[in-house]
């Protein structure tokens, strides 16, 4: 079969890319749909007193000249330390432009203006816009100049809302991202040869659809459907010629088929393509796409033509076995990621979206979530290209009553979701499933995402006004799209009766489910986690259940010596508290220990680590940056790869990979430390100084995951080399770590390491320990402690601000010798009274310290104390006792030097 002549100038899937629509403009033998880019020189004010009218008639000459993509926040909103409220509020963008000197039709195409756009031409107004994520068109035929130039004005508004009435008091309401203003993707003026063409005015959507209806033996059936509409004052009769071309450009299927449609009317007509040699889109293994091109012809003349890129496949979710393509079992192994950039907002550009991939492709994952709204069509058509399985969702996160202060306890929904919302919900996902439908890497429709966060927060038993709007939406997606999966991620916490005041079912309602759970960070142990998923995928049997966000923060410059030290600091909502320390050491913990879980339940469809890279968030002040989302495997600015990207690196990628963790630490506190190297490598070596200390074989590297135990430091310099050996080939990694610290100097319960006392001695973080529990005495997490009294009548707060307690032990390598031990105290609990806590401190046997009350000693509660003693050491190792006599034994900070 001889290719079909393309007669079209559209490649719809890559609308953001200029030189993609370039190319094909190149293979075209004829010109039946132009675009002319109206990207740049358009004039901008960023003004909330500027009225309508005013705008409308303004002297512009005083305006900014920016090009598209464009917000005003991408410096306030997107930075790495942001100390105030990033502005929300009005921005005006104005751009004269000459008519086209041809075509029947014209369009206005916008990718997207956040959050609300309204939209002149010529004076006249063409419409609005209520969603920031979504394209949308308006037909200008009319309203082009007939001579001279055109002026486009578009008003943007991303103003938070305060009262339902507001206009962009639509979804997302709130949500823990910020919210970029303005005309941040593309413009273009579409021009049509005919007045009869495809679809323009469906929803921004192709006016094409390609789905797969069935897979048997190597062939494979696709059903395109394909509206037409006629803006010509007669009916006409008009030919839709269908063609799907492999790579080559060969013709592998094609249809003809005539349609008749009314003046000023649309008619649908949906046309079978079999393929009698399939080659099926099979993920990252084969990610192969067809080119789908449709025209429309008046007899033998086209009139208009559009190209997607689509893939043969058949997805679905199956409850106790996971996901499936193509008939086979695939275990989706993601990361999920916001579209901010820094110093850029939500402007990116098609490079960026580019390099963002690019981090997906090497850590190895085989599935992307794309949370949470629709991003730009480019993304999903690298999507498409690189085999990721993906999940679009539209923003209705955080409540269906009109909240908009997320963080305060206690505002509970009072009321069902307003008329004007739930259309608007429903609009944005209709948009996003029509503008994203042919994407073969596309998997579900989300319909919501924590839509019951602020439920959670009340005092009261909410109001449910969350699951009627999420069955609605779920309604929606199946109707405009049964060949997909519906889904839906939330908390999900509480399964077993009795139900408390604070739990809304959203299960069982979409086909699949995904759990946000963040254990070890907000939530619980691990085992805990386990047990939550078996509960939920019992009491939903027929729902298929997934994991859509796990994760913690990670801070480049904050480390620990062990991540068990102490409690982690998870969250700071705003300068509330002091910025929270949060060690890149415990991020790479935490995921280690959920990922572990996670595979261990053969039931669930897929797991996302949330997120890929940090992201603007106005409401948080958190590890070593404000502004930001932590949570990241990668920085922000897409430089620096946190050590927990490459543990997933390690698991999931077929590239070698050696990687020596925490070598950022570089100034280190005790002499004798763990080291931990993440590598795929059959047999992995460590060496120090260039002296070989072991190696470990695959099988003892749990999750390729190599830990060389209580490795001693000189003093001064030492240099670390991991060799990763598989066959012939070796992979290797370096790191420089200082020493330079006099004995060992803890600091209880602190996950914190570096600290320094009022004489500069510096402390590591909590180490070396058996038993007991971390506590602490300041607000640093999401529920605060109810006393924070801060310790009293001492320079050194920070030494004693945590403490551990209970019945334990410290296990301390040192050389044989002779040590002074000092170990401070102070007493934590308010109703704690004389008498009530005694304890004595063994060391290797030897009491030393008998029934310590800390608080007679003292004289007042949280007050510190010292004690001190001399040990010996015999065998390299200092082992100290606390034993409870009555209550539990609390030590704050422990200080072993060598005596001269």
């Amino acid at each position: 079969m001889k290719a079909l002549s393309l007669l079209v100038s559209f490649l719809a899937i890559s609308l953001f890319d200029t030189a993609a629509i370039a190319q094909q403009k190149e293979t075209s033998s004829e010109s039946v749909r132009t675009f002319t880019s109206l990207w740049s020189n358009w004039k901008f004010i960023q003004d909330d007193r500027l009225s309508d009218d005013a705008a409308l008639q303004a002297d512009v000459s005083g305006w900014q000249t920016v090009s598209l993509p464009h917000t005003w926040n991408a410096k306030d909103a997107a930075g790495l330390h942001i100390t105030k409220p990033y502005k929300r509020g009005l921005g005006w963008y104005r751009l004269e432009f000459p008519t086209p000197s041809s075509g029947a039709r014209h369009w206005l195409e916008f990718g997207a203006a956040s959050m609300v756009a309204d939209v002149w031409l010529n004076g006249e107004k063409l419409g609005t816009h209520k969603g920031g994520f979504t394209a949308f068109r308006f037909d200008v035929t009319d309203r082009l100049a007939k001579s001279g130039r055109n002026v486009l004005v578009v008003k943007t508004d991303n103003r938070a809302p305060s009262q339902p009435g507001d206009p962009t008091a639509i979804i997302p309401v709130i949500g823990d991202f910020n919210v970029s203003g303005g005309l941040y993707r593309y413009v273009w003026l579409i021009s049509t040869k005919d007045a009869a063409h495809i679809a323009l005015g469906d929803l921004g959507g192709p006016g094409v659809y390609a789905t797969t209806t069935s897979i048997t033996e190597g062939r494979a059936r696709l059903l395109v459907r394909t509206l037409v509409e006629n803006d010509s004052a007669t009916d006409g009769d008009y030919v839709v010629h269908a063609s799907l071309l492999d790579r080559q450009g060969q013709a592998q299927a094609s249809g003809e088929q005539t349609v008749h449609v009314k003046a000023r009317g649309q008619a649908a007509l949906d046309q079978p393509l079999d393929v009698v040699r399939a080659h099926l889109w099979q993920g990252m293994d084969d990610p192969y796409l067809y080119r789908l091109v449709v025209e429309l012809r008046r007899g033998a003349t086209p009139l208009d033509g559009v190209v997607q890129d689509v893939g043969l496949r058949l997805m679905r979710f199956d409850a106790q076995k996971g996901f499936f393509l193509n008939g086979r079992q695939l275990r989706l192994r993601g990361v999920a990621m916001e579209q901010d950039i820094v110093d850029k907002g939500w402007a990116v550009s098609a490079s960026d979206l580019e390099q963002s991939f690019s981090f997906i492709k090497e850590i190895g994952a085989n599935s992307v979530r794309l949370g949470h709204f629709e991003f730009d069509p480019y993304a999903y058509a690298l999507a498409d290209r690189l085999g990721l399985v993906t999940l679009a969702e539209v923003p209705f996160t955080y409540g269906a009553d009109f909240q908009p202060d997320m963080f305060v306890v206690g505002k509970c929904p009072e009321r069902d979701a307003s008329p004007t919302l739930r259309q608007n919900a429903e609009l944005q996902l209709r948009e996003t499933m029509r503008q994203l439908y042919n994407h073969a890497s596309v998997a579900w429709w989300a319909v919501g995402n924590e839509s019951t966060y602020q439920s959670r927060a009340c005092r009261s038993t909410p109001y449910d006004n969350i699951a009627p709007l999420i069955r609605e939406l779920n309604g929606v997606a199946k109707r405009e799209d049964p060949s997909r999966a519906s889904g839906y991620a939330d908390f999900e916490e509480k399964v077993e009766p009795p139900l408390d005041a604070h739990y809304i079912a959203t299960g069982g309602i979409t086909d699949a489910m995904g759990i946000n759970q963040y254990y070890l960070w907000y939530s619980g142990t691990v085992a805990s986690l386990g047990e939550l998923l078996d509960a939920i995928h019992a009491r939903y049997p027929n729902q298929a259940l997934g994991m859509t966000e796990y994760g913690g923060g990670g801070a480049l410059t904050h480390h620990t010596d062990n991540p068990l030290g102490g409690p982690p600091e998870t969250i700071n909502f705003g300068n509330q508290f002091p910025v929270v320390y949060q060690p890149e050491e415990y991020q790479s913990y935490l995921h280690e220990q959920n990922y572990n879980l996670l595979e261990s339940r053969s039931y669930l469809w897929g797991t996302y680590a949330w997120a890929l890279f940090d992201f603007g968030s106005g409401v948080r002040n958190e590890g070593d940056v404000q502004g930001v989302n932590t949570k990241g495997l990668v920085t922000f600015d897409r430089k620096v790869r946190k050590d927990a990207f490459f543990f997933y690196k390690a698991n999931w990628s077929k590239e070698p990979v050696t990687y020596i963790t925490s070598r950022r630490y570089t100034d280190r506190v005790y002499p004798v430390t763990d080291v931990k190297v993440y590598s795929n490598a059959d047999s992995v070596t460590l060496a120090l100084n260039g002296k070989a200390i072991g190696t470990m074989t695959r099988s003892q590297c749990r999750l390729m995951t190599c830990v060389f135990r209580n490795v001693a430091l000189r003093r001064g310099s030492n240099r670390l080399e991991a060799t990763g050996r598989s066959g012939g080939q070796e992979v290797r990694d370096t790191v420089e770590w200082q020493m330079n610290a006099d004995g060992i100097n803890i600091a209880a319960g602190q996950i914190e390491s570096g600290l320094k006392s009022s004489s500069g001695t510096r402390f590591g973080s909590d180490n070396f320990f058996s038993g007991g529990t971390a506590g602490l005495l300041v607000n640093k997490n999401t529920k605060p402690i109810v006393d924070a009294t801060p310790p009293q009548a001492t320079r050194d707060a920070d030494l004693y601000k945590n403490y551990r307690r209970g019945e334990f032990s410290y296990y301390i390598p040192l050389a044989d010798g002779t040590y002074d031990v000092t170990l401070g105290f102070l007493e934590p609990d308010a109703d704690t009274a004389v008498g009530q806590r005694l304890f004595d401190v063994f060391a290797n046997g030897q009491k030393k310290i008998e029934n310590l009350d800390v608080l007679h000693e003292a004289g007042k509660y949280r007050t510190p104390i010292t004690r001190g003693f001399t040990a010996a050491v015999s065998g390299g190792q200092l082992k100290l006792d606390f034993v409870p006599v009555q209550g539990n034994a609390v030590v704050s900070n422990l200080q072993i030097h060598r005596r001269p």
